[in-house]
């Protein structure tokens, strides 16, 4: 297995893989209820580099050159622009006046999750591939971020998983990682970073 940063290339099986990661969510913000746009969405977005759903803020799992695992970080050394990619890239796909409907729809969400602390990294989007699960993909990935939150002085890990994925929050608690807040219908689950081995 090879964990590396992801590329522009990766963008179809990168982006289905995002798409699993939140399937109901992305898809009621950006499609209004259609998968198919949602992806086309997840598709464009990723190509544009920067921003939330853009290739150069995520690192994927590679089995005998297949990819099969995606995550993400969010800290609060994210470029000054993250934000405005993260829009424009929205207003790009959607155009200005549908933009404020998926924006709106997107707050409903957003209030409801946590962002990382200063002092915390948090992670988002982790998804492995149906055919590559309980080969240690997830946990591979998991120790990605572990490495990034060391790289850049950070003392745990965060992360919200929806309340009724009982076997992500599983996953989660078989890592090490305990239940921080809990707001319907997101749990924050947060772990100390491990030392180094």
């Amino acid at each position: 297995m090879h964990i590396r940063p992801a590329r522009p290339e990766d963008y179809q099986n990168a982006t289905a893989l995002l798409f699993q990661s939140g399937e109901r969510l992305l898809t009621e913000i950006f499609g209004n209820g259609d998968e198919a746009q949602t992806c086309r969405y997840l598709q464009f977005a990723w190509q544009q580099g920067s921003g939330q759903y853009g290739f150069e803020n995520h690192w994927v799992a590679e089995i005998d050159d297949k990819l099969v695992g995606l995550l993400t970080c969010w800290h609060d050394e994210l470029p000054a622009d993250f934000d405005r990619a993260t829009l424009s890239s929205i207003t790009d796909f959607f155009g200005l006046d549908q933009s404020i409907d998926v924006v709106m729809r997107s707050q409903r969400f957003s209030a409801a999750l946590h962002p990382p602390m200063a002092t915390e990294l948090g992670v988002g989007h982790l998804a492995v591939a149906e055919e590559a699960r309980r080969q240690g993909v997830g946990r591979a990935l998991m120790a990605c971020a572990d490495e990034q939150a060391r790289l850049r002085g950070k003392f745990a890990v965060v992360l919200d998983v929806a309340s009724e994925n009982h076997s992500a929050i599983a996953f989660y608690r078989a890592l090490g990682f305990g239940e921080q807040q809990g707001d319907t219908p997101f749990i924050q689950m947060i772990r100390a970073v491990p030392p180094a081995k």
